[in-house]
């Protein structure tokens, strides 16, 4: 009995074990890794670049991040530095902190921040970088004033930041204090000058500066300088973190499929050998003990019938 017990309860934990990592196979998800393409407005060729001097107009394009029909919020795009690797919000990090960004007049936005909506988002009417689409991808046109910025923490205080020291480049992260690190993504902007031999395009440039950098300092003459981040709606809660984005369903049904079949023939072939167990202890069981012999009965002494003696 005791060996029937060992057996079912060995093939109970390989069934379970078995069974565990199926189904946590299945229910993980895959993440998308959001990744940013960054190129010069007009000039296709000039990748991951901006000029040091001039303000640099962009196309920033994103693929692989998570959209949320009628999510609250979106996704921020910001041009700015972070500091390491552990930066983003999902992480504990904060502005003015682990990272600094440009700011913008959100009155009187300039281009050096974008709100990318979630398709049907309450907040949509005030996206400037369009619509994060079902398939994780958004575009727009923002503006990147030089290799050093003013950044403006929590507080209002002023810090400079210049990029020739430090690496800046394209930040995103969840817009509306929805943190959500599916949607956190860096990508470093190099500096080299654009300009040179076409006067043309360096005055227009510096003239482009000069008229964002006096709508900034207006913005912070009337108090301090305002932001997409700081003077949005606030979140329905707290915090949100969203959850990872799901694999493709036409990925998951051959790897559901196989694992349904594979823990269906092992449960087949444990149920099987149970059965062989029990019925072979049953039939030991009611097999009696090989018979020993028998003693040799022993000769007794009958006495002489009186009768019959002479």
């Amino acid at each position: 009995m005791n060996r029937i017990r060992t057996t079912l309860a060995a093939a109970g934990l390989a069934l379970a074990a078995v069974l565990g990592s199926a189904v946590a196979g299945a229910a993980a998800p895959a993440q998308a890794a959001g990744s940013v393409s960054v190129v010069v407005a007009d000039r296709p060729e000039l990748v991951g670049v901006a000029d040091p001097n001039y303000l640099t107009e962009v196309t920033v394009s994103g693929s692989g991040f998570q959209s949320i029909p009628n999510g609250f919020g979106g996704l921020y795009v910001f041009f700015g530095w972070v500091d390491g690797g552990a930066w983003a919000p999902s992480q504990g990090g904060a502005t003015g902190s682990t990272y600094r960004y440009v700011y913008d007049d959100e009155s009187n936005p300039v281009g050096y921040q974008l709100f990318v909506s979630f398709p049907g988002s309450s907040t949509e009417y005030a996206a400037n970088g369009g619509e994060l689409a079902a398939d994780g991808t958004w575009s727009g046109t923002m503006k990147i004033p030089g290799s050093s910025f003013e950044s403006y923490d929590r507080n209002g205080d002023v810090t400079p930041v210049d990029c020739l020291q430090v690496q800046c480049g394209i930040i995103t992260i969840g817009a509306h204090g929805v943190v959500n690190p599916s949607n956190e993504t860096f990508t470093p902007i190099t500096f080299q000058d654009l300009y040179s031999g076409d006067a043309a395009a360096a005055a227009a440039a510096e003239a482009e500066k000069a008229a964002a950098d006096a709508a900034a300092a207006q913005a912070a003459a009337g108090g301090s300088a305002t932001s997409l981040e700081t003077d949005a709606p606030a979140p329905v809660s707290t915090t949100i973190i969203a959850a990872p984005v799901a694999a493709d369903d036409s990925a998951l049904v051959p790897i559901l499929l196989g694992t349904v079949g594979g823990v269906g023939l092992l449960a087949i072939a444990a149920i099987v050998f149970l059965v062989w167990a029990v019925l072979s202890s049953r039939k030991r069981a009611a097999t009696p003990a090989a018979a020993t012999p028998a003693a040799a009965p022993q000769a007794t002494t009958q006495p002489a019938d009186p009768g019959k003696q002479a």
